[in-house]
């Protein structure tokens, strides 16, 4: 493996007492060093050990040469073509050769486990147990559902308290929405460079690189800074480690995170009205526990946009399945739909849903809820309810996080009866003649008919409502009668009044 200039200043940083690094010493451009031997030239990308007395004062160099001299060279040493690293000259040349040439062994070793590691297609946890040593620092593996799917061991840095991982690598919810709402998260998540994110989210800087496959994002590289500060070498070593990884896509391919299970794959049939295998669907359930006979409630919830651009929908379906027992949660059409088995809670329903719901909060959603059903039959039109009642819902009531089918069937009912006419024109006759009564004499017998249907038809309670006397209502409910052409005893006739009056409040709301 090739090294740069750069990482053996910083590995010889005791015996180096000068340095003249230009661009390419930051390159991994260099093999296995020589001993010069009196060369007029100095060739490009060839790193030579030497004595300064044994340099001539004429000589010259090709771009991209490196030299590593015991002792002060000639003057025109010091120029832009040339990389130097000046030693000691109290060094023995064998004994810094012999320095020089384990470090490679080092670095030459760990190459030949990265590309064994690539080309037997081994886990990436063997990747972070090879590259631990490297980087010095531990090594963290992170996937877009942020897990942690792969850790060096050495420091204990999975175990660490202040990460929040759980037993299954998962990092906090707190976390995940810290990073879903940091500016600086913002810019780097899709970074194709090595780059250094601060301590705002985890406890410490990291070092990091986004993997992907063809655009996709797969994981990212994580160099925590828990033992010694990072140097620049690490930026270099790490870019190797993501450039010999993205060279081989088969390998890369076998981290490809499949999204859809047995169920989630009939489930997503469902919602799209496919023909899906009646048995299978049944056996899937049976593994679960659940039967058809079973009182289940269907759940539709409306993650954030900043969850559909950081693509953490399958991270929460994953939390919810972990966190809450008797639910099988997948993503549609950038939304979490939920099932939950209502017969298995280990809990009352009043003290599920509310820890339920304030996982939603915290998460900062928006959730519908469908009515309470027996049996999964119906399944497509139980999530149909729940998403209902997440418009109707988010429509009526923009500021709450929480909505129940129950809660919308009416406004629900009103949209649908509205769809194809405007409300003006389903409105009752009866009620239509009593509005042109009004308009043309200024009186208010059309105010006296919704009073007295909001009364359930009571004209005692209607005439305390209105400030007006016995006889009074008695004789407008009469005018009402007659000019309506009503007995207001049909139940046709009061439905379609009742209907009409609440057409009108909401065209008004």
């Amino acid at each position: 493996m090739n090294l740069s200039l750069a990482l053996l200043k910083e590995k010889l940083a005791a015996l180096v007492k000068d340095d003249n690094i230009g661009v390419s010493g930051s390159l991994l451009h260099l093999p296995h060093p020589v001993f010069y031997a009196g060369d007029a030239c100095l060739a490009s990308h060839i790193l030579y050990i030497t004595m300064a007395e044994k340099l001539p004062p004429d000589l010259t160099f090709m771009p991209a040469s490196a030299l590593i001299c015991i002792g002060d060279p000639p003057p025109r040493c010091y120029n832009d073509e040339l990389e130097l690293l000046v030693i000691a000259d109290t060094t023995d040349i064998f004994e810094l050769s012999n320095a020089i040439h384990e470090i490679y062994d080092i670095y030459g070793t760990w190459d030949l486990k990265l590309q064994r590691c690539i080309r037997e297609k081994n886990s990436l946890q063997y990747l972070a147990d090879i590259s631990e040593p490297i980087f010095g620092n531990g090594m963290l593996i992170m996937n877009g559902d942020f897990y942690m799917i792969a850790h060096s061991t050495t420091h204990a840095l999975y175990d660490s308290p202040n990460l929040h991982l759980d037993a299954s690598g998962r990092i906090s919810i707190e976390q995940v929405n810290l990073f879903k709402n940091d500016a600086v998260y913002n810019k780097i998540k899709n970074e194709k460079n090595v780059f250094i994110y601060p301590s705002e989210v985890l406890p410490f800087r990291t070092l990091c690189q986004n993997i992907f496959l063809n655009d996709t994002f797969l994981f990212r590289i994580i160099v925590p800074e828990i033992v010694q500060p990072f140097n620049d070498s690490d930026t270099q070593i790490l870019e190797y480690l993501s450039h010999q990884l993205v060279q081989d896509p088969d390998y890369l391919v076998t981290f490809h995170r499949s999204k859809n299970s047995q169920l989630t794959t009939l489930l997503q049939n469902i919602m799209l009205g496919n023909a899906y295998n009646q048995t299978a669907f049944e056996k899937e359930l049976q593994q679960m526990g659940w039967s058809q006979n079973n009182s289940y409630c269907a759940v539709h919830i409306q993650p954030s946009s900043q969850d559909i651009y950081h693509t953490t929908v399958t991270y929460f379906c994953n939390v919810i399945m972990q966190d809450f027992r008797q639910t099988f949660a997948f993503s549609h059409n950038q939304s979490i739909l939920v099932i939950i088995n209502l017969d298995h809670l280990d809990e009352s329903r009043d003290e599920y849903f509310k820890k339920f719901n304030r996982m939603v909060k915290d998460g900062n959603f928006r959730v519908g809820y469908s009515n309470y059903a027996d049996g999964l039959i119906h399944l497509k039109e139980y999530f149909r309810e729940a998403e209902i009642a997440l418009e109707i819902g988010t429509r009526y009531h923009p500021a709450k996080w929480i909505h129940k089918f129950c809660d919308t069937v009416l406004p629900y009912i009103f949209n649908q009866i509205t769809a194809e006419l405007p409300g003006q024109l389903l409105s009752s006759p009866i009620l239509l003649r009593l509005q042109d009564y009004d308009l043309k004499n200024h009186t208010d017998y059309v105010l006296t008919l919704e009073v007295f249907l909001e009364n359930n038809l009571n004209a005692v309670q209607t005439a305390k409502d209105l400030f007006i006397h016995r006889a009074t209502i008695v004789y407008r409910l009469e005018r009402i009668k007659e000019i309506g052409q009503t007995d207001l005893k049909n139940k046709n006739d009061l439905l379609h009044l009742h209907l009409s009056f609440e057409l009108i409040r909401l065209a008004a709301n």
